[in-house]
């Protein structure tokens, strides 16, 4: 038999001899990969969900046409409309329209429709180009004032033929009442849509001249391409005109494109979670060849090779690896299927596929096999090291010595991250991105230094921790303290995976808490309105237009100014602009009522006529007060503004307003989409009286609602908070891995230290000191990792905010002291749930048994 074989015999007898040690090294290979393939099924299950529900929308759907993107058309006319319905080439024209809208009940007590609700136009059997809904009661809609609602969220909402509802959009509120129940082919409960018939659709939401766009069917003996080439060339350049089926397409990889995104983002924090991994499985690895040195030492005595030796070990990490990760590819369709069912009990179906595919699970076996052998390399090499004289002594191999060399390069390592870090916050004159990748490497640089330096700096810090905590312990505790920095190495190792999960939550909880202050102090500060009105923050629809009638007609209300987003440009230039979209704000009163400026030059009224800019937007673009400029409205010039004021000291509506007087007579009257109404209430008012009054004028519009300065800035922290929270939660499982590494070690630890053990029991140390030992080891390790985790975080986190201050983050770093001082108290509980069963396993050992071994 070759020797290659026998040693292959060893490796799989060693793995399933050892089934408890190993099992937790697997469990860290199966958390990162289950994270990692679950990212990616998740979005394939996304992504086919909605394939399935845009493919099922647009079936029978064989061309659609819109204005062209270069085009000056703000719609398809109505006389075109006309003349493709009077054309034999096409069997039925449907105009595809939809409004998102609130709705509420005859008492004006809002629906709750989760998963939103929407207005489009109702199409018989006979006249619909794609699959038509089945009118199951009632009758169809006719009017501006009658409507057909899904019959699933009519349901779950007690609406039923003959009720009436009051809808409110962006252009004001209206009263409807339900004729009949469709059940079209996706229905939710979750969600209570309207139809209502073409006429009262246009009547309501279009100007009567042109329309959002159209789809069309092909009569018979007519091709889709055959319609979409004829007219391509009948309607010209104006008009984009495609097949129904490249629609779909173009449609589905948009959504694809949009995913990839939550697919990065979930897979990131899978890596992390696998980077946590990584040391877990070296320490492992570490701790069994350890362990096995003498076993090693007889092979190496009976001629086994060093690379035989090495490639064993290998062998079982690759066995582990692949296993693992099996796993995790089985946890990944597990996680997806319970999100799935969270969603359908939500009313949010899931299409049938868990989004698995050939691609999913090559990668997440291969990367976790990956991860497993790079972690075990070392570990492999030392094993393959092994003398078989030095290998016979049962002593401990590391030292401070042979640390010598880890300690340097690790505190030049160290040293390196930190001078680029601080060189990133500090080079105020240089571009963000530039100083982004100096903290970013430093932070590269800082966590590899101090994974390489940690073993050094754990012996006197975990033994002056080790005394701290163990003072009320007595003897116990200084046994604990002196175990605990016996083997740095290993202390740091198991420490570090809890270092790295701490150090992103400080960093990330420092930049929320200083988002936080930065939001509050702006809010607070730069405006002087006693109230903000503002329309749903989770609709697709903003405050109706109307409703700042009502509100200037409101008792004790002096000044109220309307800010709204509109697509017009003044030289070229716009308020806002990100991801392609180019938006400039607009408003209708005297800014300077409601916020709080300095340096007035001009007048900031903009009841008439005219734009205002911040002093440093005119600056920038070459402009003084009293220059005519071009307005533009979508690439074209439509007329001349005049820049009216500048100002300094505030951006908490933009660095441009335009007037909305500017724009009558334009293609942008009555575009803009309203943001904020901002009221100033009369001299000598009663506060709370004015709130009263304001809330009684927009109580029929349902969805405004009234806020303070102090409350708006409150409920945009709280939104920071969400998003927060979603990280925390993602970064949870580094954590939950890294609590696996110290159990992992402390049970292996047990295993190395059994004959200790047992000569501590046979001279009279009973279990329940035994555990209290080992728990104290345990809550060392994970304080020190801790607190190492908290002083990287807070650095890194205060480079981070001072880079991101030049990116409008305009406040002082904010350090969320309440959370740092949760995370050590968190930390000390771990130390105690992960030594629970190895503590426990400890105080069993027999005392003769231990000692015989």
């Amino acid at each position: 038999m070759s020797s290659g074989s026998t040693m292959r015999k060893i490796s799989l007898r060693n793995i399933s001899a050892h089934k408890v040690r190993l099992f937790l090294t697997v469990l860290a290979v199966v958390l990162g990969t289950s994270f990692v393939s679950g990212a990616m099924m998740f979005t394939n299950a996304l992504s086919s969900t909605f394939d399935e529900a845009i493919s099922s929308s647009f079936d029978g759907v064989d061309v659609v046409v819109t204005p062209s993107s270069d085009s000056s058309l703000s719609g398809v006319p109505v006389e075109t409309v006309d003349s493709l319905r009077n054309d034999d080439r096409i069997n039925n024209v449907n105009i595809n329209a939809s409004q998102s809208v609130v709705l509420a009940d005859s008492d004006s007590k809002a629906i709750q429709a989760t998963g939103g609700s929407s207005l489009s136009i109702f199409y018989s059997p006979d006249d619909s180009v794609a699959a038509a809904p089945d009118l199951v009661e009632g009758n169809v809609p006719s009017g501006t004032e009658e409507v057909v609602a899904s019959q699933a969220g009519a349901e779950a909402n007690g609406i039923g033929v003959g009720d009436s509802i009051l809808v409110v959009d962006s252009s004001g509120r209206f009263n409807v009442t339900v004729t009949g129940l469709v059940a079209p082919e996706i229905d939710s409960d979750q969600a209570l849509n309207l139809r209502m018939d073409e006429a009262g659709y246009l009547e309501r939401y279009t100007d009567g001249v042109t329309v959002p766009g159209l789809t069309l069917s092909a009569a018979e003996g007519t091709t889709p391409q055959e319609l979409v080439d004829a007219l391509s060339s009948e309607l010209g350049a104006d008009y984009s005109v495609e097949t129904g089926e490249a629609l779909v397409e173009e449609a589905t990889s948009m959504i694809r494109e949009a995913l990839s995104f939550v697919q990065y983002f979930l897979v990131a924090f899978g890596l992390i979670a696998l980077l946590v991994g990584t040391f877990i499985i070296a320490n492992t690895f570490s701790m069994i060849v350890a362990q096995r040195m003498r076993e090693f030492a007889l092979l190496r005595a009976l001629g086994t090779s060093p690379g035989q030796l090495t490639r064993s070990v290998v062998l079982e990490a690759i066995i582990v690896g692949i296993f693992g990760s099996a796993l995790g590819v089985l946890g990944g369709m597990g996680l997806v299927w319970a999100i799935s069912a969270v969603l359908n009990s939500m009313g949010m179906p899931m299409g049938s596929s868990v989004g698995i595919t050939p691609s999913v699970v090559i990668i997440s076996l291969v990367l976790g096999t990956v991860v497993t052998v790079v972690s075990a390399w070392a570990p492999a090499r030392r094993a393959g090291e092994v003398k078989p004289v030095e290998a016979m002594r049962n002593m401990e191999s590391t030292t401070v010595r042979s640390m010598m060399g880890r300690t340097i390069t690790g505190g030049i390592i160290l040293a390196l991250g930190i001078i680029l870090a601080v060189a990133g916050a500090m080079m105020n004159d240089s571009s963000t991105a530039t100083r982004s990748i100096l903290v970013g490497f430093g932070a590269l640089f800082v966590i590899v230094g101090t994974f390489f330096f940690s073993a050094a700096l754990s012996m006197p810090v975990v033994g002056g921790l080790g005394r701290i905590i163990g003072a009320p312990f007595g003897s116990i505790g200084r046994l604990a303290a002196t175990n605990s920095k016996r083997n740095p190495r290993r202390t740091a190792t198991t420490a570090f995976a809890l270092t790295l999960g701490i150090a992103l939550v400080t960093a990330i909880g420092m930049l929320s808490a200083t988002m936080k202050d930065a939001v509050s102090d702006m809010m607070e500060q730069q405006y002087t309105a006693d109230y903000i009105l503002q329309g749903p923050t989770n609709a697709n629809i903003t405050m109706p237009k109307d409703a700042v009638n009502d509100v200037r007609e409101a008792e004790g209300v002096a000044d109220v100014v309307m800010v709204n987003m509109n697509m017009a440009s003044v030289d070229g230039q716009y308020s806002y602009g990100q991801m392609g979209q180019n938006l400039t704000f607009t408003a209708d009163g005297d800014v300077s009522q409601v916020i709080s400026t300095e340096s007035v030059n001009g007048s900031l009224d903009l009841t008439n006529p005219g734009v205002i800019a911040t002093q440093a937007f005119a600056d920038q673009n070459g402009w003084a007060v009293g220059d005519s400029l071009e307005l533009g409205a979508m690439g074209q010039s439509v007329g001349e503004i005049e820049l009216i004021g500048t100002f300094t000291g505030n951006d908490a509506i933009g660095q441009m307003v335009v007037s909305e007087a500017s724009l009558a007579d334009t293609p942008l009257a009555d575009q803009s989409v309203p943001q904020l109404m901002l009221v100033k209430g009369e001299d000598g008012i009663d506060k709370e009286q004015l709130r009263t009054n304001l809330e009684e004028a927009v109580a029929d519009y349902i969805v405004i609602s009234v806020k303070s300065a102090q409350e708006f800035a409150g409920e945009t922290a709280a939104m920071i908070d969400i998003m927060m929270n979603i990280l925390y939660a993602l970064l949870a499982l580094s954590v939950i891995v890294a609590i696996i590494g110290i159990i992992n070690t402390l049970a292996l630890n047990v295993i190395e230290r059994r004959q200790e053990i047992g000569m501590l029991r046979a001279v009279g140390m009973k279990r329940g000191q035994i555990r209290t030992m080992i728990t104290l080891e345990s809550v060392q390790i994970a304080i020190y990792g801790a607190v190492i985790g908290i002083a990287i975080g807070l650095g890194l986190g205060w480079a981070f905010v001072t880079v991101m201050s030049g990116e409008g983050l305009d406040a002082s770093v904010s350090v969320p002291w309440g959370q740092v001082a949760l995370m050590l108290v968190g930390s000390a509980v771990v130390g105690v749930i992960a030594a629970l069963w190895p503590a426990t396993k400890a105080s069993r050992t027999p005392p003769l048994d231990a000692i015989t071994d």
